[in-house]
């Protein structure tokens, strides 16, 4: 009794840091919680559906994760990383400014999957009540890298005299809401809606907008 009495108090762990996976538990778990957050939406979603969902115990998700809203944080920014690193592993040694963005935009079409899914948990959560300032940083986070990629891509493109000179903000711009546009009207018209043709139609009308004089 006296040696449970002096012992020393477990260690807190730091909020916002999942603990490292045993068996692949936390990617099952990370996978599950995407396919569900994009099903159904953030708010009637719970702990208790994801684990029941992956076929652990609840305990277990919060072993990783403190609350939801942890999980729900590195669902997404694991989503916009996976997303981002397939675009760097096609790339490989890719550096023509007019590759780049084309494989960018491709990209689109290889991930379509993993992006809509991506959008449409973005969507949903931007319409809660509760947002966090951390998940919009995440959510921001994808949107950078792609201000990042095609803005490197222009700016060179147009130095070099491969592409004409245009606005880069307003082509990215331009670009971006395009493939979110794309992606969202797939999600409304699955049967009706031909993703992969729009997106290549796109990227000629961007190339052909941005051939040189």
């Amino acid at each position: 009794m006296g040696e449970i009495e002096n012992a020393a108090p477990a260690p807190k762990r730091r909020i916002g840091r999942p603990r490292k996976s045993s068996g692949g538990n936390l990617e099952t778990i990370l996978h599950i919680a995407l396919e569900l957050f994009s099903a159904q939406n953030y708010s009637t979603v719970t702990i208790k559906d994801i684990a029941r969902a992956a076929g652990v115990n609840a305990s277990l998700v919060h072993y990783y994760f403190d609350c939801k809203e942890e999980l729900f944080l590195k669902v997404v920014e694991d989503a916009a990383n996976k997303a981002f690193d397939t675009f760097e592993a096609i790339r490989h040694d890719t550096v023509e400014p007019r590759d780049v963005l084309s494989l960018w935009i491709e990209n689109h079409i290889l991930q379509f999957e993993l992006m809509r899914k991506l959008i449409q948990i973005s969507l949903d959560y931007a319409t809660t009540h509760s947002r966090s300032p951390r998940i919009d940083a995440a959510i921001h986070k994808f949107y950078r890298m792609e201000e990042e990629v095609l803005g490197s891509a222009l700016e060179r493109g147009m130095v070099e005299g491969v592409f004409r000179r245009r606005n880069v903000e307003e082509t990215i711009t331009f670009i971006s809401t395009f493939l979110d546009g794309s992606l969202i009207r797939a999600v409304l018209f699955p049967h009706e809606f031909d993703q992969p043709a729009a997106v290549q139609h796109m990227r000629h009308v961007v190339l052909d907008y941005l051939k040189p004089e």
